[in-house]
Parts: C-alpha cells; structure tokens; sequence
C-alpha cells in the first residue's frame, strides 16, 4: 500500500477518497468514490475464516485498480458481520456477569413469551456465558432511585476476589433499577477496571440506562460477549491498513470509529444490512419511489425492510435468542439466499436453508465442493439457465453449470422429479420464504404491500424479484444499478450517527398542552444530558457544529400498558401523534386513560453524503436499438429461448418485454414472460405487469 495513504484522525469533512466494503456471507463487496461522479466497483469471496482477509486483499485491489494520486487521505466505511457471527456461532469471549444478588439467573429465566406456540418441548436459547460466571453483589435500588440495600466495601472486596479467580476477557455489570440510580454501576465499574484492566468492561447505565431489566442485561452481555472478538478484528484491519480513517457502519444506520465501536460492538449487528437499507431507500427516493420495501438477497439469508417514506427503527431486536435493545432500522432476517442448501426433510419434503454453504465452499458451481455435491439456491438457477455460463460471475468467477446440474440431480432422484422440476421445486420453496418475510414487515404491521415498490438488490435479489411481486401482488419492481453491490453504496452514503436514551418513566400531568412535554423539568434535565453525551462524542468525531444534526423522540403508552409507541419530541403535536399512531396500530385511543413518558431518545450525527447522488446522474439516451444475444431457458415446462442483455449497454428510455436475462457486474435480473421493463433516467430497471404504455408510477 502507497506511503502517506492513510492518515490517522482525519477530518470528516476533509476531502478524502472514500471506499465502502461490505462483508457478506459469500462476497465481500466494494465500491470506491474518488469525487468524480464515476464509482470504482469490486467484488470478491469472502474469506469466512478471517473477514480482515478478504477486506484487505480487496481494499488493496481496488486501490490498485483506481490508479489515482497515492498522497490522496482514505476513509474506509465498513459493514461488518464479525459481531453477528460471533454470536450466531458463539464464538464468544470468556465472560462474567455482575448483578443485583437475587438475580443471577435472570438470563435464564428470560420472559414467557413462546415463539412457537404449538411447541410441547420448547428450547431457548443458552446464553453466551456459563452460570458460575454470574456474580451476585449485595446491593439494591428502587425503581425510584432510592438505596435499600448500600454497596458496602465487602462486597466490592469479595467482587474483586470472585473477578481475580474468574479471569474473564469481559465483565457486563448491570444492577438492578440503575437507570433510575447509577451511582453502585458506577462503583463497581472503578473495582472492576483497577481489579481487571486489560478486561473489555459494559456498565447498563453507559450502554443502555433504560427499564426492563431482561432486556438490559441481555444487551450488556450481548455488548461483552463480543468486545474482544472485535476489538481484536479492528485491530487486525488498522494493523493491515496503516494508520487509517477507519469507520464502520452501526445498525442504525450510520457510521462510528473504531473507538466507539470497540466500546460498544453490539451496536454493529445489523451493520452490513443496514446499509444495505440506506443504500436502497437512497435509489428509491431519488427515482420518485419513497414507498418502498427493500429486498436484500445475498449469499447465505434475505433482508427484507419496510420504508413508509423513510427509513423504519426500532428499538430493539435479537441475536441467537438475545434481545437486544438499542435503536437499529426495522429489518427482517430469513435463512434464503443463494448459497442456501435444497434438502429433503424426514417426510420427504423439499425445503430450502437456513443452512447456507456460504463462501466456502460455495454453490456447486462455483467448483469448490469436493466429494458429493450438494445443491444450493444458486445451482438451482444455473440449472434452469438464469445465470449465463458464458459470463462470469463479478467479472471472473466462471460457473460450472455441469457441477450444479450433477448436484441438482442427486435431490431430484431423491424427490421423484426430473432435474428442472427438481431446480424449480428449489426456487419456490425459496420464495415462499422470502415472501412471508416481506408479510411480516407489512401486512402483519397494518401496510399493504401492493401500495410499495419492491427494491431488490443483492447479488441474486432481482432473480426472484418479479415472482415475489407476482405472490405478494406488487405491481412495480425497482432494480438499481449495481445492485449487488448497493450495501456499500450506502456504506459510502452513511455519516456519522450517535444513537442515545434516557429512561423517564414519568406519569404527564392531565392538563399538559401537546407542545409542553419538552418543558417538563424531568424532560429537560435528560434532554440536558443526552446533549452533553452526544457533543461530546461529535466534539471527538471532530464533527463541525454547523455540519450536526440533532433528533429528539420520546416513547409514550397509556399507563398500564407494556408497550410503547415512539413519537417525535420536537413535534407540536406528539400527544396527538402517540394517539393517531396507536389508533393504527392497534385499533382504538382514548382520552380516559392517562399517558407515561417511558423514555426520551436522541439521535445525533451528520446528514448522509448527498452528493454522492452523482452516481444516480441521468444515463444517455437511448439508440433504440438493444443488443441481445439468445440462451435457452426452463420457463417450468419445456426449454425456451431467452433474451440475454449485457446491463452496461441499456440506456435510458430502452424499453423490454420478457421473457429477457440481463446480466451485469455484481447481479442477475430475470425479466418473466409478461413482465415489462423500462430504463428510467437514472439507469434503473423499472419492472411492471402492465402494458410497458401504462402510467409508470
């Protein structure tokens, strides 16, 4: 790598050469943005073993393929999986919990909600550290931040003494009600820092001062559990870049430095997803599609995420049976991706992942499985003739259509079918899944999926686009240029984002005016500190006071209930937004029943890099005329001939009908018999059921 490329805390408003990288389960995918307003693309295997592998080999690749000034600064933007994986797999470090004697098995214990309800022997999931790693400390808060039971040196001492013999890599200390009161959290975090100082240490009321002790706790063991794994992977990537920029995208959408990612890696779960979202809500908008419901299928599971007109949060999520809950953008995960394993169940049933194959050793035919092959999603398409032979995967990757049809075979003979009706079989298993996925981000939360478009991206999410429209009974399919590549598109488009909360678990007062919830003294004093916290970490981002923006919200419910709605706090009317919002959600509102503030949130970072929207500049027209070579195709009865287009030569206003295959660089779309496709003036594939004269909305 050229001397001078990298330069340590540099400016984020300083002009620099940006490059996003998306670690995926199959490809680890790049994008390279040198203020021109033409990106540099690549692609390559990921190298599951070691994410840093395959991130360093392809940053150093595409840096040499750019061919530009070497004294040029470099931010790297990141979408990481190493935490996700670190937990899915529990690859986890060695670590102790510290808790409110009483409750050490709280983790255990967990809530009675049942997943599957038809379940007779259900089975939770184990957290990710051993029992005798629970450290019970005698001490007590009330809800009101009261002291019943003092923290006295004994137990700070017999702490200490249970830590010296534990030796754990991470201590997570949550107390009970210390949202209301930190100062024991506090205490025991001074102990446990002069006790373990090379211990990767999460105090509640630093990561999540909110109720609902379950919930913390699992999120501050979810945060420890995976703080040396990544802290240790960041330092192998600084260690193989230099000095650097380094960035990495968090689940809420925006990007953080090493140093607030070290501190806090729970917050990169949904990192490389996220990203995705932003990427694709970013394309839509642009092109007038602001409704829109992305679909992210890649190499080993599909991301499926509802945007009403922006981008949908939520407060809390899970991993491997962890709730986790810190503000990360709504996205439903399902094991269906390219690399997914077609198998028959004990009765005989075709059914398609979670398994995945991933990058090692792939599909079929990609050539590296060794003795019996086994079939995957993406075999299934070479089968049918939907992904090419004849054009190489990301530029180099040359598929083996006899390995994946031998493979294909196997499950067919087992089946009864024939090899096509077996790959068949593959894809509509598939899609079903897929579709219950976009169900679940929109009938089951009031929307009707036909009033969205659908954005897929991912290397293989146009392949299934038109016949998961075609389910869900979506008329418009929105395919963006480089589409397998669009989550570090939106790895380039992220700023800086800092997510805070404070709980307030405060009854509002009958007579309060819709627009005196942020005068309340309970509401200014959090405000007041949420601010302090959040300039504090800009100050250090050395984020510019005219470059910040700041998003207050409070999370209100009736007194009584469970569960929250969140509103926005600067709003002049967020009482009646609460009662509109739970009308929607839930049927009724009313005035009778009093309001609890539960907690205030705050958002605060720097606006996404809008004038990367360059790479969204109009296309030149067309010729009218569209080059298209023929490739035959299963169409489920017999073998048809089939457009096949290079994507680089459509331009805009070419008009297609299907049956049509167009292939570019980092993703395949498959255009069905009667289906329509225009080229919009962005470059982007419109598909539509309807006559191609239609109104195009």
């Amino acid at each position: 790598m050229p001397p001078g490329l990298w330069n340590n805390n540099l400016p984020m408003n300083q002009p620099t050469l940006r490059i996003g990288v998306d670690t995926g389960g199959t490809f680890t995918d790049l994008l390279l943005d040198d203020g021109s307003g033409r990106l540099l693309r690549h692609k390559l295997l990921s190298t599951p073993a070691d994410p840093a592998q395959a991130v360093l080999a392809g940053i150093a690749q595409i840096l040499a393929q750019w061919r530009g000034d070497p004294q040029l600064p470099v931010t790297v933007l990141h979408g990481s999986t190493v935490a996700t994986n670190a937990l899915l797999e529990g690859k986890v470090a060695r670590l102790a919990l510290v808790t409110t004697a009483g409750f050490e098995d709280l983790l255990w214990i967990g809530r009675q909600s049942r997943p599957q309800l038809y379940d007779l022997e259900p089975v939770k999931a184990a957290p990710p550290l051993a029992r005798e790693y629970v450290c019970g400390v005698a001490e007590r808060m009330l809800c009101d931040g009261s002291v019943r039971t003092p923290l006295t040196t004994e137990a700070i001492s017999e702490l200490r003494r249970a830590l010296a013999e534990l030796q754990p890599e991470a201590v997570a200390i949550c107390l009970l009600h210390s949202y209301a009161n930190p100062t024991h959290e506090r205490q025991l975090a001074d102990a446990v820092r002069s006790a373990l100082p090379q211990a990767h240490l999460t105090v509640s009321c630093e990561l999540l001062p909110e109720f609902r002790e379950y919930e913390r706790t699992s999120t501050c063991v979810a945060n420890a559990a995976v703080g040396p794994v990544m802290s240790r992977y960041l330092g192998r990537l600084e260690d193989g870049l230099g000095a650097g920029n380094l960035r990495v995208m968090s689940s809420a959408g925006g990007s953080l430095p090493p140093c607030a990612v070290r501190r806090e890696p729970v917050r990169t779960i949904l990192s490389g997803p996220a990203g995705g979202v932003l990427g694709a809500f970013a394309v839509a908008q642009a092109a007038g599609h602001a409704r829109c419901i992305t679909f992210d299928m890649g190499g080993t599971s599909t991301d499926v995420s509802l945007c009403d007109g922006g981008m949908t949060r939520s407060a809390e999520g899970e991993i491997a049976g962890l709730p986790v809950r810190l503000p990360m953008i709504d996205i439903h995960t399902v094991g269906a991706g390219g690399g997914s394993l077609a198998w028959l169940d004990e009765g005989g049933a075709l059914r398609v992942g979670p398994q995945s194959l991933g990058a090692e050793p792939g599909p079929a035919c990609y050539g590296r499985q060794s003795g019996k092959l086994q079939p995957t999603v993406t075999d299934a398409h070479v089968v049918l003739g939907h992904l090419p032979a004849a054009y190489p995967l990301s530029g180099s990757l040359i598929l083996d259509a006899a390995a994946a049809r031998h493979a294909v075979s196997g499950l067919a003979a087992a089946a009864g079918l024939s090899v096509e009706q077996a790959a068949l079989g593959v894809l509509r298993v598939a899609e079903v899944t897929m579709a219950r996925a976009v169900q679940h981000v929109s009938l089951e939360r009031g929307h009707d999926p036909r009033q969205f478009t659908l954005l897929p991206f991912g290397g293989a999410g146009a392949l299934h686009a038109a016949r998961l429209a075609e389910l869900l009974g979506i008329r418009r399919v929105l395919v963006p240029r480089d589409a397998g590549l669009l989550s570090a598109l939106g790895m380039l488009l992220s700023g800086a984002l800092y997510t805070y909360s404070q709980a307030l678990m405060l009854r509002l007062p009958p007579h309060l005016l819709a627009d005196g919830l942020s005068a309340l003294a309970e509401v200014a004093a959090a405000r007041a500190r949420l601010h302090a916290q959040a300039d504090a970490a800009l100050d250090a981002d050395d984020v510019a006071p005219a470059q910040r923006f700041y998003a207050e919200s409070v999370d209100l419910r009736y007194v009584g209930q469970s569960y929250e709605i969140n509103v926005a706090l600067g709003a002049a009317d967020a009482l009646q937004q609460f009662a509109a919002r739970h009308q929607a959600l839930y049927g009724y509102c009313t005035a009778e029943r009093g309001i609890e503030a539960v907690a205030l949130r705050l958002e605060a970072g720097t606006q996404p890099r809008q004038q990367l929207m360059e790479h969204l500049a109009a296309q030149p027209a067309s010729s009218g005329a569209v080059a298209a070579t023929s490739v035959p195709v299963y169409d489920g009865e017999s073998w048809i001939t089939c457009q096949h287009i290079e994507r680089d030569k459509l331009l805009a206003g070419d008009r297609l009908s299907g049956p049509c295959i167009i292939s570019e660089f980092s993703a395949t779309t498959l255009l069905p018999a009667g289906w329509q496709l225009h080229v919009n003036q962005y470059g982007q594939l419109l598909m539509q059921r309807e006559p191609a004269g239609g109104q195009e909305a």
